[in-house]
């Protein structure tokens, strides 16, 4: 079973393939550490553990006065393993291992005051997350796109865009929720 990493750059080479350098500019171009752990020293480790598998395949190329570099290529056991993963990703359901719920269980030493103080702070950074994500939802409106790879690509990172966008909303609403629970029960001491 290939990890998240292992198949987002399986499938950004599946779209072109590409420099590591290259796949690190789409990383942050689509905005991808917004939604999964990818270290910029992972991405390289990544592809020769991909290579190593068999799922990708590099040539070295030069460009001029630049050093080498290798071109990574996906192969077919690399478009198997690439739409095996999706398919187990989009069928299956994760379980949800947030840093809000840990420091909820351990909150024990904390009065009510902090921790209304710290979920203020949190929800603070979460409408400051969502503005950011309706800002991005807007600009991929505004793209039109002329053939089918790149309306299929803007409509994957619109979907991507509105599946966090709800989470963080959700996430607004059990902040005010447990930030008017912790002020009723202020009221009531």
């Amino acid at each position: 079973m290939l990890s998240n990493i292992e198949l987002i750059l399986l499938s950004l080479i599946n779209e072109k393939p590409s420099y590591a350098y290259e796949l690190e500019k789409q990383i942050e171009s689509r905005n991808m550490r917004m939604w999964v752990k990818i270290g910029v020293a992972s991405v390289y480790q990544v592809l020769e553990r991909l290579e190593k598998k068999g799922l990708l395949v590099s040539q070295r190329e030069k460009e001029g006065k630049m050093p080498p570099r290798k071109r990574y290529h996906i192969t077919a056991p690399g478009r198997k393993a690439l739409a095996e993963g999706a398919r187990r990703l989009l069928s299956g359901l994760e379980w949800y291992y947030l840093d809000l719920n840990v420091g909820l269980e351990c909150s024990d030493l904390l009065s009510e005051a902090e921790i209304a103080a710290c979920l203020q702070k949190r929800l603070a950074k979460v409408r400051s997350n969502l503005k950011r994500l309706r800002e991005l939802s807007r600009a991929e409106g505004n793209h039109a796109s002329g053939n089918n790879a790149n309306a299929k690509k803007f409509a994957k990172k619109k979907a991507i865009i509105k599946n966090l966008s709800l989470f963080r909303e959700a996430e607004e609403n059990f902040l005010q929720a447990a930030l008017a629970t912790l002020a009723n029960n202020g009221r009531q001491e």
